[in-house]
């Protein structure tokens, strides 16, 4: 359950309708309508979720490795923070709530209210980060009538708070200021880099002058700044009163170097991300541009990478390929994926060419500047190093001459030993048809690698993650997480869930059905203890239902699809029921839902409970095209006019009907947000006879504007060619308007100050629809992010939308009378 709920603005926002039709079927009464959309409505993920306790929790290892802890939601709403010893599984409180509520009083801590205003005495406690040591910790508590940030996303939101330092056990707290984003503190605490002048400098928190670190920066060339597409929250940290922060600065983990990566967008004009029409400040509305390169653009901004010696007071720029530092690699040095070796002046990073058809292990001499390739990989297809756009797994071990590198070159994404001295791939570290989904841990010591992988046990789902380990050695791997769940894992470190040392790992396991189960492991395999689990009896009382798990066939008539479906909470086998597809294609991931909390918040299940508890069942699947899978699975629609594989959906829905006398195939609905967005939209087009209404949520209309390079390009290709033009021109959705069918009703929803697929992606559409004479409606909520569709007035239309043009459930058919 979300601790903070946003403070949605699409709430209060002022949506306005431009065009409307008149709905497909005769339209229900007033009364049953509003009826159905008010029951739906009581059934939104948000409401959902709320009803849950303690999913999904996070745990957090002390440095020693032998102590973890986590935060956890009690009955009565409080936090409480929980201590484990990881040999026995004994559980104590992290600190003595009374110990630390006199602290924080007496630190100047604000007290908490309850849901009546009254004064509890106490401060409510946020959240904690625990030092490594575990001798101190610093403390979080909301200000005064503190309220969300302006959201970023549909179930998280910022919440200012006062920061406090305190000992551990507590016997005193201090307010503490929180460090700006603006400034890279050193590991040490004692030293930060900020931004002057487009230039680094370095200053000391024990006194003295700054020092400048570089003398070469300028505007459009400026350190601190990264051509980053993926990083669309800019306006919202305006909104909430946040400094942007610096990029492209890494620190060693021992504070003797700095990487600096800049890029050079001095060639490429400034572009319109966006324009705030209702600024919060009031006024004329505020135009947002900025300076950087499109999938139109033949050449991607020029990286730049320079060593900093603090030693020595030294610059030295690398002689990096410039055009090694596009897709992954930026996403990954952006994320901190860099591995040191100070001792020998060496450092390891990700490289990547545009499109991520080339990924590279880079080796960079510290000392010199010089750049080495270890391993490359090439194909027709982009590259990965993971099933997802999360961390890449990959890792290097110094002190064995040794790497471990990630690479679908069997056809399935697996993990190989190399050597670092001469770069060879040694042997693969595992194989088979089947996916290793995280790589988490190395233990040196043991010499065995701790990672996650999906659809090697016969029999089970393919997309549920459990447990592994394998000797560095080489041999089989161990299965350490039997049980048939999906189960959740983090990277390594102090958040992972494996132990540092690698002598115990914490699992979560879930299926839709099954809420999460926590169990402490030693690394065996053998249980120690089970340590918490998820809550849902509020949500069971509220009238939940898991949805069902179903297969499919796709559009070959072999390949396996998997998906689910949702049903009303009334649901009667003998109604015949209207069909709503969620749908979200992309290579990034997987969307259906397979752990507990997936069936609430993913990109193909948000809300899906609202949109059968209106009165319809709603289907969610991966089709072809999506990750977790083989390679040719994900790149099956790569390069093709059906660029979202709606040709797989199509079917699968055909053959669920035909098994299921519930589903009605003539009241079909397909909706989806951003990428889905498009999905739902392209799917009505190009299948006009099966879906009848869309509801399309920020979806892009001209990818070759749209400003996220990574998320386009491994997509569709890189369009430097007449041919790669050609296609893009080809597959938008403005060209295919003329497929619709006038029966078909199509509802576009777009947020005024959408900074990923910016409004005048929407007005493209628009026109399309206008230039054609097509009826569609409209919907711009003005004032809301790439989110605004799925707040809570986005999401009341949606549903009223299907609703009225599906109509409701209706009695079967009667069997015809025999003669």
């Amino acid at each position: 359950m979300p601790r903070i709920l946003p403070a949605l603005a699409s709430v209060a926002a002022l949506a306005i309708v431009l065009a409307g039709n008149a709905p497909a079927r005769a339209q229900a009464p007033a009364d049953d309508l509003d009826a159905r959309v008010e029951r739906g409505l009581g059934f939104t993920s948000r409401t959902l979720d709320g009803l849950t306790r303690n999913t999904q929790l996070s745990f957090h290892w002390f440095q020693e490795g032998e102590r973890v802890w986590y935060k956890r939601e009690e009955a009565d709403g409080t936090a409480r923070f929980v201590a484990i010893t990881a040999a026995t599984g004994a559980k104590s409180d992290l600190f003595e709530p009374a110990a630390m509520a006199r602290a924080l009083r007496a630190a100047g801590a604000g007290v908490a209210t309850d849901a009546s205003d009254r004064t509890t005495g106490d401060p409510r406690i946020h959240d904690v980060h625990v030092a490594p040591d575990g001798r101190s910790l610093v403390v979080d508590v909301p200000l005064p009538d503190a309220e969300c940030l302006w959201p970023q996303l549909y179930d998280v939101c910022s919440l200012p708070v006062q920061s406090f330092a305190c000992d551990l056990p507590v016997t005193a707290c201090r307010a503490q200021d929180a460090w700006p984003a603006d400034l890279v503190m050193a590991p040490d605490r004692r030293r930060y880099i900020a931004v002057k002048d487009h230039d680094l400098w370095l200053h000391d928190l024990r006194g003295g002058a700054a020092r400048r670190l570089t003398s070469d920066g300028e505007d459009g060339f400026a350190y601190g700044e990264l051509h980053d597409q993926l990083e669309t929250f800019a306006f919202s940290r305006r909104r909430a009163g946040l400094p942007e922060p610096v990029k492209g600065v890494l620190w060693s983990p021992d504070g003797r170097y700095v990487l600096a990566l800049r890029h050079d967008v001095r060639p490429y004009p400034d572009r319109l991300i966006l324009t705030e029409y209702v600024p919060p400040e009031g006024g004329l509305p505020v135009v947002h541009t900025k300076r950087e390169a499109d999938a139109s653009d033949a050449v991607y901004p020029a990286a730049q990478l320079s060593v900093l010696s603090l030693a020595e007071g030294t610059q030295i720029v690398t002689d990096l390929d410039p055009h090694l530092m596009d897709d992954l690699a930026n996403l990954g040095f952006n994320a901190g994926q860099v591995w040191w070796d100070t001792d020998h002046a060496r450092a390891w990073l990700i490289g990547a060419r545009r499109g991520g058809r080339d990924v590279r292990l880079l080796e960079v001499d510290l000392a010199s500047g010089k750049v080495r390739t270890l391993v490359q990989d090439t194909g027709d297809f982009p590259q990965v190093l993971g099933p997802g756009l999360g961390p890449a797994n990959v890792t290097v071990l110094p002190e064995q001459d040794r790497f471990i590198w990630y690479s679908e070159r069997s056809g399935f994404g697996h993990l190989y030993l190399g050597e670092l001295s001469s770069g060879r791939i040694l042997r693969p570290l595992t194989k088979g048809d089947w996916v290793v989904t995280e790589l988490l841990q190395v233990d040196t010591r043991a010499n065995r690698v701790f990672f996650a992988a999906a659809g090697r046990e016969a029999g089970s789902d393919p997309y549920y993650r459990r447990l592994y380990s394998v000797p560095l050695s080489g041999g089989s791997p161990t299965l350490l997480t039997p049980a048939e769940a999906d189960h959740a894992f983090a990277i390594a470190g102090p958040g992972g869930s494996v132990s540092p040392g690698g002598r115990y790992f914490i699992d979560d396991a879930s299926t839709v059905s099954q809420p999460d189960r926590y169990t402490l492991h030693s690394q065996d395999g053998a249980v120690i203890a089970e340590i918490d689990a998820a809550d849902i009896s509020a949500l069971r009382a509220a009238g939940w239902s898991a949805p069902e798990k179903v297969t499919a066939t796709a559009s070959d008539g072999t390949t396996q699809l998997y998906g689910v479906i949702y049903k009303p909470a009334d649901f009667d086998p003998a109604r015949r029921y209207p069909t709503v597809e969620i749908t979200y294609p992309g290579i990034w991931a997987k969307y259906h839902p397979t752990t507990f909390r997936d069936q609430f918040y993913g990109s193909a299940t948000l809300n899906a409970f609202a949109f059968a508890n209106a009165g319809a069942v709603v289907v969610s699947l991966d089709g072809r095209g999506t990750s977790y899978r083989s390679a040719a699975f994900r790149n099956f629609v790569y390069g093709k006019d059906d660029a979202t594989g709606a040709h797989d959906h199509a079917a699968a829905l055909r053959e669920l009907a035909a098994s299921r006398p519930w589903i009605d195939l003539s009241r079909v609905g397909v909706t989806g947000h951003s990428s889905g967005g498009d999905g739902s939209l392209r799917a009505a087009m190009l299948y006009p006879d099966l879906y009848k209404v869309v509801v399309s949520g920020e979806g892009p209309s001209d990818y070759l504007t749209l400003p996220m390079d990574i998320a386009v390009e491994r997509a569709l290709g890189v369009p430097d060619t007449k041919e790669g033009l050609a296609y893009y021109r080809r597959i938008a959705t403005p060209q295919l308007v003329d497929r619709l069918k006038p029966d078909q009703k199509v509802f576009l929803i777009y947020a005024g100050a959408d900074e990923e697929v910016p409004l005048q992606q929407g007005f493209t559409l628009f026109k399309a629809f206008q230039d054609a004479g097509r009826l569609y409606d409209e919907l711009i909520i003005p004032d809301a992010g790439h989110w605004g569709g799925r707040g809570d007035y986005g999401v009341m239309r949606t549903v009223r939308y299907f609703a009225e043009n599906l109509g409701a459930p209706e009695p079967a058919p009667t069997p015809a009378a025999q003669p």
